[in-house]
């Protein structure tokens, strides 16, 4: 799943957009599956066996503003936790809608990430 702040969009218009360009640039074993607009994110799902490669194709398309509000995580279909790609090494907790204290894309929110994965995990 890819999710940026809500706000990010100004129009239904570009997200639709948006979602196309992430579709045209994905391949044949990842399958878009549309978008989800609220509680102060914009989801975007795809579905594949290899989130890694989908990710890292997904970094490579995008600029440095769009990196800079996007988050990336992954999670089994039958799974309810999730684990997160992108930004590298983020403690955070990755949900499709958050509380006003949780929310990491509210102004002020500090986001405090390790330099190094803690002993014992491997970074993707």
């Amino acid at each position: 799943m890819i999710q940026f702040p809500e706000e990010l969009f100004a129009s239904h218009d570009e997200v639709v957009a948006f979602e196309q360009r992430i579709g045209s640039y994905l391949p044949a074993t990842c399958e878009l599956d549309g978008h989800d607009i609220g509680s102060g994110t914009t989801n975007f799902f795809i579905y594949t066996a290899y989130p890694v490669a989908a990710y890292k194709i997904l970094l490579r398309v995008s600029t440095r503003a769009t990196q800079a509000k996007m988050r990336i995580a992954y999670r089994s279909t039958a799974g309810s936790t999730f684990t997160n790609l992108w930004p590298r090494r983020d403690p955070r907790p990755f949900e499709y809608m958050y509380s006003a204290d949780d929310n990491p894309f509210a102004r002020g929110a500090k986001r405090k990430i390790p330099r190094r994965s803690p002993r014992g995990v491997r970074a993707k």
